[in-house]
Order: C-alpha cells, then sequence, then structure tokens
C-alpha cells in the first residue's frame, strides 16, 4: 500500500476540503453513480434508507431520490451546501467518516464512493459504516489501485490529496474483510478507450459488500 497521511486533525482535513469546494470541488459523472445505484441493486422504490458517506455535491442522492431515503454526510461544508441545492429530498449532515451522526442498525445501503482512502482513520469510519448498517445492508466502496496501468507508464503515485492511501485488490479486500463479507469486486476504468486494461491495472476497484454483523 502507498500511504500518505499528512494529518490526523480533523478541522485541517475539513479546511482542505472546504477550500477544495470553493474552487469547484469534485462532481462525480452521471453515468458513475448510475452503475453505483445498479451494483447496488436499487430498481424501484422499496422504502430502504441509503446513507452516502464523503457525499460531496450530492449527484449520488440526486439520483437515488426516487428510489430510496437518501442521506449524505461531508467533512466539508462547502460540499453541503453546494449538495442541498442539488438533491432536496435529501438529509444531508456535516460530519466526518470517523463519527457518523445516526443510530446503530439505520441503514439499508451505505456506499462510499472514492473517498475512504482519504479518510484520516479508515478503521474507525469502516466500523462506523458497520454500526449504521443493518445486518445484511449493501456496502459499495470504491478505492483505487496503485498498480493502475497508466500510472505506472506515467510514473504517477498521488491523487494530489491531504490524505491518501492506494492499494492493491488483495490490500484492499484484507481492510474491508475486517469489518464486512466482501461478495464481489468490480473492475473500474475512467474512460472509455481504456476498458481493455485488466483488473489487475485497473484504476479503481469497487468492492461490493454484506454487513455480517
Amino acid at each position: 500500500m502507498i500511504e500518505r497521511i499528512s494529518t490526523r486533525d480533523r478541522e485541517k482535513v475539513r479546511k482542505f476540503y472546504d477550500n477544495k469546494y470553493k474552487a469547484g470541488g469534485y462532481l462525480s459523472e452521471e453515468n458513475f453513480n448510475r452503475r453505483a445505484l445498479s451494483l447496488l441493486g436499487i430498481r424501484q422504490k422499496e422504502g430502504a434508507r441509503l446513507l452516502d458517506i464523503a457525499c460531496g455535491q450530492g449527484t449520488l442522492q440526486q439520483l437515488a431520490e426516487p428510489y430510496a431515503e437518501t442521506y449524505g454526510i461531508d467533512i466539508s461544508r462547502e460540499a453541503i451546501r453546494k449538495a442541498k441545492n442539488r438533491a432536496r429530498k435529501t438529509i444531508f449532515k456535516i460530519s466526518s467518516a470517523e463519527k457518523l451522526p445516526f443510530r446503530d442498525d439505520f441503514f439499508n445501503y451505505v456506499t462510499c464512493m472514492g473517498s475512504l482512502e482519504h479518510f484520516y482513520d479508515i478503521d474507525k469510519a469502516l466500523s462506523e459504516m458497520r454500526r449504521v448498517a443493518k445486518k445484511g445492508a449493501r456496502i459499495l466502496i470504491h478505492v483505487p489501485n496503485s498498480m493502475y496501468l497508466v500510472h505506472k507508464m506515467l510514473r504517477i503515485d498521488t491523487q494530489g490529496q491531504i490524505n491518501e492511501r492506494l492499494a492493491t485488490e488483495a490490500e484492499w479486500r484484507e481492510i474491508l474483510e475486517r469489518f464486512f463479507a466482501v461478495e464481489k469486486v468490480h473492475r473500474y476504468n475512467t474512460r472509455w478507450f481504456l476498458q481493455w486494461i485488466p483488473k489487475k491495472y485497473c484504476c479503481h476497484f469497487t468492492f461490493l459488500c454484506r454487513n455480517r454483523k
């Protein structure tokens, strides 16, 4: 695993992401979010609750609102401000992933799409995900591959964020299986012309897990 942890100070992390979102921030594409909902198996209104951790500008909630009762948390006040304007039926809270403001056994679905690698305490965050998820809940976690072929060719090994980790599929699996049952691992490549890259060298892994508590 490639690991660079600059700080474990929550306020320093918040300030970093507030500045990022003031300057525009991160915005996931519609196809990326539709893929996430498809992998979770959400296809119709079923009275379920979905939590997106490190929700950014609320793009996943915006798509999920017709199918579930949606919630989102982010450490950045600026991200939540933007998210509230995008997904108006969703309940948003400013919070770190390491201390979620929800009761035990509350959610049917939990997503964390491209953010786990940036948390200052992964184990605490995963423990909190397990706590707020119901038994049997589906958990979708999207994380970067340290063996990504394009980055290897360009000699890049950073995402340029305050805290970051990149790891192989086996390394991520070892971490996640301490908390959840991993059901399937999907490869992800960012552009259509990169779809030929095999799983071992793909850009990201998307882990579909179950809460087994």
